[in-house]
């Protein structure tokens, strides 16, 4: 006999905590809380043990009360505020009145009890629920290897598993008449196969395999039973939306990689149309073309036969610009030599007058030197010059210039013959010769000449020394002219 403490122990270690219960179990609450609804009447867990179950259907407001013989979970419970009390579950239910609940559950009870004892627990079980009730029994699942062959005799109070179909059948045996096996709790199986994607090649013989270990090694933990009394209960169809047939997932890395690969066949199959597309296009364009080449070679044909012909052309108007250019040429150059012709015999002619012009100005240069009054005026050209290189005051320069003037016309009066000429000079400038008159005065001049004493020398001390020699050289002169 195992001791309560024990057992305590026992499922604390190996159950899981009470949250993880929790979440499990959670998956019966639409069915639980729509009988609730429908039939009026709580629930009644056999075998209540850490009453997870009872807590969770008191969060949803649910009336329930639970029953066990381990004074430790009662003690809890009831320290909890749940309606637990210990008790016998067959004596229980024998001393209830028939349709008194609503549901009966129980989880995890059914393998401690040994079959014979289940039959009775599943009468009895018929009789208290009411006709639109059902019982809701959950055990381990002996489909699971693992389950059946060692996990199940961690708990030392189990009888034998019970395998579902038989669970199932003992329920319609007992009297229900509609059974739903729902398996449970797989999804928290650490369960790493997979199966692979169709596409694969060997994909249908692999996944067989991977398929019966999951079957045989891989089914869920768990299952239970939902047994209606009556068949037609509206709730079967909530029983049956509990059961998910929870397949094996296709492998995500597989199925990436074959989704991989299925888009590099799409791009390579897009990229395939696409270049054929482009070679269609390519020889399109090709053809368009040659066609076009043909016609640019008649093309280019045709123009070289124009521009042969326009060669012909340029040549023969070139040969027309050089004869023209060569007319030109000689027109332009007979016209230049007929103009240089007409320069040079202007230049002749010009050369012929300043020549002559030249000999003109020679003849009278000759006749002007070898006249009397060339002649005549050299003492007037000599005294000028005299003059112009002596310089002096205007006053000196008057003196002298009378001086000299009377010195000449004392010469002359002493030569009847140039006298003559002279006069006839004159004669035909008389205002030249009034001047001379006034100027030197004849009748003057004559008294120096017939011997009139000369002025006092000292009236040319004022003289420059150029000027005394220059008068120096006048008087000796006059005095050789008087001898």
């Amino acid at each position: 006999m195992v001791s309560d403490d024990f057992y305590r122990a026992l499922e604390d270690r190996f159950r899981g905590s009470r949250e993880l219960i929790k979440s499990r179990q959670s998956v019966y609450l639409p069915l639980v809380e729509e009988l609730a609804n429908r039939v009026q009447k709580k629930v009644l867990d056999v075998g209540c043990g850490r009453a997870e179950w009872l807590e969770l259907l008191g969060e949803r407001g649910v009336p329930a009360e639970g029953l066990d013989l381990n004074e430790d979970f009662v003690a809890e419970g009831q320290r909890a505020g749940l309606n637990v009390f210990s008790a016998d579950a067959m004596q229980y239910l024998g001393e209830q009145p028939d349709q008194s609940y609503g549901l009966v559950s129980a989880f995890h009870v059914v393998e401690h009890l040994g079959f014979e004892n289940l039959l009775l627990f599943l009468r009895e079980a018929y009789r208290v629920v009411d006709d639109g009730g059902a019982i809701l029994l959950e055990t381990p699942n002996p489909a699971n290897l693992l389950v059946g062959a060692c996990n199940f005799y961690l708990d030392p109070t189990h009888e034998r598993p019970i395998p579902s179909i038989l669970l199932s059948f003992a329920a319609e045996f007992s009297g229900f008449e509609k059974v739903v096996i729902v398996p449970v709790n797989r999804g928290f199986l650490q369960n790493n196969l997979e199966l692979m994607p169709t596409e694969l090649s060997g994909a249908s013989v692999i996944n067989k395999v991977v398929s019966s270990l999951d079957q045989n090694f891989m089914q869920a933990p768990d299952y239970a039973i939902i047994a209606f009394k009556k068949a037609g209960n509206e709730l079967v169809g909530v029983a049956n939306s509990l059961v998910s047939d929870s397949p094996l997932p296709i492998s995500a890395k597989e199925t990436e990689d074959v989704n991989a690969l299925l888009e590099r066949v799409i791009d390579a199959e897009a990229e395939r149309a696409a270049l054929r597309a482009d070679a269609t296009s390519v020889r399109a364009q090709l053809h368009d073309s040659l066609e076009r080449m043909d016609e640019t070679q008649v093309r280019l044909g045709e123009a070289h036969g124009r521009l042969e012909v326009l060669q012909a052309r340029l040549q023969d108007a070139q040969a027309r610009a050089t004869a023209a250019e060569e007319a030109a040429n000689n027109s332009k150059q007979a016209q230049r030599a007929q103009e240089l012709e007409a320069q040079l015999q202007a230049t002749h002619a010009r050369a012929a007058a300043a020549e002559d012009l030249a000999n003109r100005s020679q003849q009278h240069v000759i006749e002007l030197l070898s006249s009397s009054s060339w002649r005549l005026s050299s003492p007037v050209r000599v005294i000028g010059n005299t003059l112009r290189k002596v310089g002096g005051t205007p006053g000196a320069m008057k003196r002298t210039a009378r001086l000299g003037l009377l010195h000449a016309v004392a010469y002359v009066r002493c030569r009847p013959v140039l006298k003559q000429r002279i006069a006839n000079v004159l004669s035909r400038f008389p205002r030249v010769r009034a001047r001379l008159v006034r100027y030197a005065g004849f009748e003057a001049a004559q008294s120096v000449v017939a011997g009139a004493p000369l002025r006092s020398v000292e009236s040319v001390e004022g003289l420059t020394a150029r000027g005394r020699a220059i008068y120096n050289d006048l008087a000796n002169a006059k005095s050789s002219n008087t001898k």
